[in-house]
């Protein structure tokens, strides 16, 4: 993946961004199949709102990304 410099917006409240940073190192680390795991457990809570679209989501995608070219 070229590192063009884009980096999306991460949410200003430090709890959102700390929840997004940790579980992309797990769905990084662990496949998608967590990932669709978290989804269903999540269901409906707030907190993993960025599982399902909206403001952050293109973040916490980044964020899955770079932790995958990490490892």
């Amino acid at each position: 993946m070229a590192d063009d410099g884009y980096r999306p917006r991460a949410p200003q409240d430090d709890d959102l961004r700390n929840a997004i940073e940790r579980l992309a190192v797990f769905v990084a680390k662990n496949g998608p199949e967590f990932e669709k795991m978290t989804m269903e457990k999540q269901e409906g809570n707030p907190k993993f709102a960025f599982l399902y679209g909206g403001p952050f989501n293109e973040y916490y995608r980044f964020c899955v990304g770079t932790r995958s070219s990490e490892s």
